[in-house]
């Protein structure tokens, strides 16, 4: 794996930040809550299947726990 120079890294976690920082300021027009990082990583952990009242089931359990 090749290795990372400090700007690298720097310009990678810059570029988190300001994704997260679109996707509230998108939540916030459209009126949806934000889910968490650490939701969706639980999510993506579960391996759901394929279905989108499954998701969205796990999904409400998850955001009313955390």
């Amino acid at each position: 794996m090749a290795r990372t120079s400090a700007a690298q890294r720097k310009r990678i976690a810059e570029l988190k930040v300001r994704a997260r920082q679109q996707r509230i300021l998108q939540a916030k027009r459209s009126g949806k809550p934000e889910i968490p990082d650490k939701i969706l990583k639980k999510l993506a952990a579960l391996n759901l299947p394929n279905n989108p009242w499954v998701y969205s089931v796990c999904l409400d359990a998850l955001m009313r726990g955390a």
